[in-house]
C-alpha cells in the first residue's frame, strides 16, 4: 500500500503529503497545475510526495481551485478534508489509474532531458501530449501538440552513430578510474537542448589531460540548432570541491564535431586530492560539494541504467538487447559506486539490487538491506514496458 501521511508546515505554509521515499534512480518531478508538486520514484513509479501550497494557518487551511480539483483526481473527496486539516488525518492512498498516467508524464520529463534524443523532438512532444490529455492537463496537451504539429516529420540523432558494446567496452577499460579527477555533465547546471548527452555520464563529456603541458581539454557534442550565444556563456570549470575552489575555468568553443574548452592548470593536477570537472551555464553558479557531485552522478548513472534497460533501439539500431543489458548492469553498477562515496548506504544497497537483478545474480549476493525503508523500497515492483517513442524512433 503506497499511502501517503500529511503534515502541515508552517514555515512555508505547504501541506506535504509524503510517503515512502525515492530510491536509488531518484524521484521524477510533476507540476500538474501551479500550486500542486508531485514526485514520483523514477524506477518504480509510484507517487512519493504531493506538495500543496495552501492559505491561512493551522486552524484554517485553503487551497485553491484547480489544486483542489486535481487532489480529488488523486485521492478522492476525502482528500480536501484531510488537506484542510492535516493534524491528525489519516494517510491518503492515490487512485491507481490517474497516478499511473501523471507518473508516465513525470519520468518521461525526466527521461527527455537527459536523453540522446533532442527535447524539442516532435516525438517527445506527442507522447508527452497524449498523456497530458490522458491525465486532464489540457493546457499542456495543447502546448506539446503545437510542438509536435510544428514538425512532423522528427530530427535526427545528431553527432556520431551511438555503440552500446563500445560504451560498455569502455566502462570495462576504465574501470579502475574510481577516483582522481572526475567529471560529469548536469543537465540541471546547463541550458536546456544545448548539449546532447551520450549514453552515460562515462560519454557525456570527453576529459583528456595531457600532463605534460598542464592542460585539461573538456570536449562535449553540441544538440541540433545549438544556442551558441548560450554555449559561449558556459564554461568548463576544474573545481575543489573540499573547499569549493576554482581551480581553472574556461569558456567552451563551438568547433566542427561539437563543443570544447580548454584548462590550463595553475599546478600539477596530482597536487589535487580529488578534483571534479563541472559544466555551468555561466560564471555565477556556486560550486557544488563533493557529496554533491557524487549524488548527482549517482543519479545521471541510474538515469542512464533505466534508459539500457528499455533498449530503446532508434538511439543505437546496432546494438542487441545483450549489449543494453550489460550496459544498465555496468550502469547500476557506478551508481552503486557513487551512493556508497556519498555516504548513502539505503540508496547504494538499491543500485546494488538492481544490479544484481540484470546481472542474473541472486538476492543473497546483495548485502542485508541497511534500514526498513530500504527493504520497503527494494520490494517495489520496477516500471517495465517498450522505450520512450522518440528513442524508439532515434529522431
Amino acid at each position: 500500500m503506497n499511502d501517503l501521511t500529511p503534515s502541515f508546515e508552517r514555515e512555508t505554509g505547504q501541506v506535504i503529503l509524503a510517503g515512502l521515499p525515492a530510491g536509488a534512480a531518484g524521484e521524477a518531478p510533476l507540476v500538474p497545475v501551479p500550486g500542486l508538486d508531485l514526485a514520483f520514484d523514477r524506477a518504480d513509479g509510484r507517487l512519493c510526495r504531493a506538495v500543496v501550497d495552501a492559505a491561512g494557518t493551522d486552524e484554517h487551511i485553503a487551497v485553491g481551485e484547480q489544486v483542489a480539483a486535481v487532489l480529488v483526481q488523486l485521492f478522492g473527496a476525502q482528500a480536501l478534508s484531510v488537506v484542510s486539516e492535516p493534524a491528525g488525518a489519516r494517510a491518503l492512498s492515490p487512485e491507481p489509474g490517474i497516478t499511473a498516467t501523471l507518473s508516465s508524464l513525470a519520468r518521461l520529463d525526466a527521461a527527455r532531458a537527459t536523453s540522446p534524443i533532442p527535447p524539442g523532438s516532435p516525438w517527445w512532444a506527442a507522447e508527452a501530449a497524449e498523456l497530458a490529455e490522458r491525465a486532464g492537463l489540457h493546457a499542456r496537451a495543447r502546448t506539446e501538440a503545437a510542438i509536435a504539429r510544428a514538425d512532423p516529420s522528427g530530427s535526427s540523432l545528431a553527432g556520431p552513430t551511438l555503440n552500446v558494446a563500445v560504451e560498455v567496452a569502455s566502462l570495462e577499460k576504465d574501470r579502475v578510474r574510481l577516483a582522481g579527477l572526475q567529471w560529469m555533465l548536469d543537465p540541471d547546471l546547463v541550458p536546456e537542448g544545448l548539449f546532447r548527452p551520450g549514453l552515460s555520464p562515462y560519454s557525456d563529456l570527453v576529459v583528456c589531460h595531457d600532463g605534460a603541458t598542464g592542460r585539461v581539454t573538456v570536449e562535449a557534442l553540441l544538440a541540433p540548432g545549438a544556442d551558441t550565444d548560450a554555449l559561449s556563456r558556459c564554461l568548463a570549470r576544474l573545481v575543489d570541491p573540499s573547499v569549493r575552489r576554482i581551480l581553472a575555468q574556461a569558456i567552451f568553443t563551438e568547433t566542427p564535431s561539437g563543443a570544447r574548452a580548454e584548462l590550463r592548470l595553475p599546478f600539477p593536477l596530482d597536487e589535487v586530492h580529488e578534483s571534479w570537472i563541472e559544466v555551468v551555464r555561466d560564471k555565477h553558479w556556486p560550486v557544488l560539494s563533493a557529496k554533491g557531485h557524487l549524488i548527482r552522478r549517482a543519479l545521471r548513472w541510474a538515469d542512464a541504467a533505466l534508459r539500457a534497460e528499455r533498449a530503446p533501439a532508434g538511439l543505437a539500431p546496432e546494438s542487441t538487447h545483450e549489449d543494453w543489458a550489460a550496459l544498465a548492469a555496468a550502469a547500476w553498477e557506478r551508481c552503486r559506486h557513487d551512493w556508497e562515496a556519498a555516504g548513502d548506504a539505503d540508496h547504494a544497497y538499491l543500485a546494488a539490487v538492481r544490479q544484481a537483478a540484470l546481472s542474473g545474480k541472486a538476492r543473497s549476493c546483495v548485502p542485508p538491506p541497511p534500514s526498513p525503508a530500504a527493504a520497503e523500497i527494494a520490494r517495489q515492483a520496477p516500471i517495465e514496458g517498450p522505450g520512450y517513442l522518440a528513442e524508439a524512433l532515434g529522431r
